[in-house]
């Protein structure tokens, strides 16, 4: 298995209810997302290398509706402060090595699921502190020519900035005239 390097100065883009610096990194009991760890024993969080490419990996499962009582959610700007070390899922080569296919990128079933969150669990493992990987990348469900997806396991490796949603008329603006979002609240 190859890990790889991405470049510092690399951007990530995620939505989330919290500003990143009132995260928690401990895991679910159970996992609940697709990198979550079946022990439990830490968290993963999840962001795509384009601005799209976050809104549509968090509101899919909405029809791209934009709920008003996510105004005051988090549009996360995350830049890597270093090279980061990651595990390339869109490579054949490590799909052979794992022994896995593609369904690892994409696949809604259980049993993909499962493999998913012992993987999370197996490359801590696999490369322990002071080499602890930083992220797993993979293909985005919804924006497979546009974006690159990352479950990531700490804000260590990253500067970041963020916003709530409602002040980035900019971006939503966006999302709604070009990719199809609606929003459950009027700009200003």
């Amino acid at each position: 298995m190859r890990r790889r390097r991405i470049d510092a100065g690399t951007e990530l883009w995620r939505v989330e209810a919290a500003p990143p610096e009132d995260w928690t990194w401990e895991g679910f009991p159970s996992a609940r997302y697709r990198f979550d760890p079946e022990s439990g024993a830490f968290r993963t969080r999840y962001a795509a290398s384009a601005l799209v490419g976050a809104f549509r990996e968090r509101y899919r499962p909405t029809g791209l509706m934009i709920p008003a009582d996510h105004a005051e959610h988090r549009l996360v700007r995350l830049v890597a402060a270093r090279h980061l070390r990651v595990l390339d899922l869109r490579t054949e080569a490590n799909l052979d090595v794992l022994g896995i296919d593609d369904q690892i990128n994409t696949g809604q079933h259980d049993d993909v699921w499962a493999t998913c969150h012992r993987l999370a669990d197996a490359v801590k493992r696999w490369w322990p502190a002071p080499d602890a990987l930083d992220a797993l990348v993979y293909r985005p469900r919804t924006t497979p020519e546009t974006s690159i997806n990352y479950a990531f396991f700490a804000l260590e490796p990253f500067t970041f900035e963020s916003w709530p949603l409602a002040e980035r008329t900019d971006v939503l603006t966006e999302l709604v005239l070009r990719h199809g979002f609606t929003l459950g609240w009027g700009l200003r």
